[in-house]
């Protein structure tokens, strides 16, 4: 087993741990939840997954953390919680986990290969990307939706300039597949870890680093695939 993979499962496991400790009243609704270091010490695990397993559920909005106060159950669990009010299209929600795996592998290792290769791609686009971005953060205040949309476009745009047409045609018909697939839904998703990973991405992209653009598109990728309720479907 990869240390990727274990540390997935062990993510996984932390928040069964949270859910069960929410679902069974020990730590009700407004409570403050045991310091990072006490968690740690009691499921014997590492910062990383703890860490991991607590933003999962801060974007599902179970979690909230206050810098210098601690981490507090804002709302109750909902296991179909990603999706609301979508139905049951199994079908749908199985197709978006396998286009997010795929992009989570694909779409890394062509960055890092293009701009390696080809490091001016991204040339004169700072100031498109970085637009782009302030466009996502007035939408996330106000249309999650339309904030989706303008994700894709954004994801759209930077794989439109990598100069291997056969990697581009790929990546990009991914990015419409899931964009197709996620329109009959309503996920619910972390604006702000979203735009975090956008604006680090826009940075690694200007500072011409490949390897860091190319490890926060898996950040990305990987955030959006670790849900429990999707993981579940795949």
């Amino acid at each position: 087993m990869s240390e990727r993979v274990r540390q997935d499962a062990v993510s996984s496991e932390i928040v069964s741990y949270i859910k069960r400790m929410i679902s069974t009243g020990k730590w009700p609704l407004g409570s403050k939840i045991p310091s990072e270091n006490m968690l740690r010490d009691r499921l014997n695990v590492s910062r990383t997954s703890l860490r991991s397993a607590i933003m999962q559920l801060s974007a599902l909005n179970v979690l909230k953390a206050k810098q210098g106060v601690g981490t507090f159950v804002i709302s109750e669990l909902h296991e179909d919680a990603i999706f609301e009010g979508t139905g049951k299209n199994l079908a749908v929600k199985k197709e978006i986990v396998q286009i997010l795996e795929f992009l989570k592998i694909v779409a890394p290792t062509a960055i890092f290969i293009e701009m390696k290769k080809f490091n001016k791609c991204f040339s004169g686009m700072d100031k498109q990307l970085a637009a782009a971005v302030e466009n996502q953060r007035a939408l996330a205040a106000t249309n999650q939706a339309e904030f989706l949309v303008a994700c894709f476009e954004f994801h759209t745009m930077i794989f439109n300039n990598i100069v291997n047409e056969f990697v581009k045609k790929t990546v990009t018909e991914g990015i419409a597949r899931l964009q197709n697939a996620v329109s009959s839904l309503q996920p619910t998703i972390s604006t702000q870890v979203i735009l975090t990973l956008h604006n680090k991405l826009i940075q690694a992209i200007i500072e011409e680093d490949a390897k860091r653009a190319s490890h926060v598109l898996k950040k990305l990728y990987t955030y959006l695939t670790a849900h429990d309720y999707l993981r579940s479907l795949a």
